[in-house]
């Protein structure tokens, strides 16, 4: 039996729904696939394989709408691979939309808020943007108690760098902020 008029234009939207109902969890274990697959090529210094692995996982966030928060941390990722790989533009834009939805969506203490501004000052400053940078870092320093171990380490390289390129470019004052 063929359905013709309104009643397949109805049946056919049914269907639709149906099928897009299923494309979101479908769409979510894509995306951590991928997830998975960009952490391991990290960790074994497979750079470009991450980059093109965190790439994926971010279109699957857009494409599955899963939530600004999936985003923001996929681009968090993408734009550290993509620093670490010397695209400082592209990882800027990246961090800066990363931060944006961070700070939309968490608490503004929040970790991950902090690492995003940390990752994204260490980016301006790789372009020798210091004192835009600068303004990127200084709010984390209040509670950087909160970083351990590594990521600790870091953000101390991090704001004795900073301390050093602004007193490269003349700015004393503010160089000393990040004299710890």
């Amino acid at each position: 039996m063929f359905v013709h008029g309104p009643t397949c234009r109805l049946l056919l939207a049914f269907a639709t729904l149906c099928i897009a109902g299923c494309a979101n969890p479908l769409n979510r274990v894509t995306h951590d696939r991928y997830l998975e697959d960009g952490q391991v090529a990290e960790r074994n210094g497979n750079l470009n394989a991450a980059e093109v692995t965190y790439y994926r996982a971010l279109v699957n966030d857009h494409i599955g709408d899963l939530g600004d928060l999936l985003i923001a941390q996929d681009e968090y990722n993408l734009g550290r691979i993509k620093r670490h790989l010397h695209k400082f533009g592209e990882a800027e834009e990246l961090l800066r939309n990363s931060l944006i939805l961070d700070e939309k969506i968490l608490k503004p203490d929040n970790l991950d808020t902090d690492r995003c501004r940390v990752e994204l000052s260490v980016t301006l400053a790789a372009q020798n943007k210091w004192e835009e940078g600068s303004h990127f870092l200084e709010p984390v320093l209040p509670d950087a108690s909160r970083f351990t171990g590594n990521e600790r380490e870091y953000l101390s390289e991090a704001c004795r760098v900073f301390a050093a390129g602004l007193r490269q470019i003349g700015l004393e004052d503010r160089a000393k902020i990040f004299d710890l």
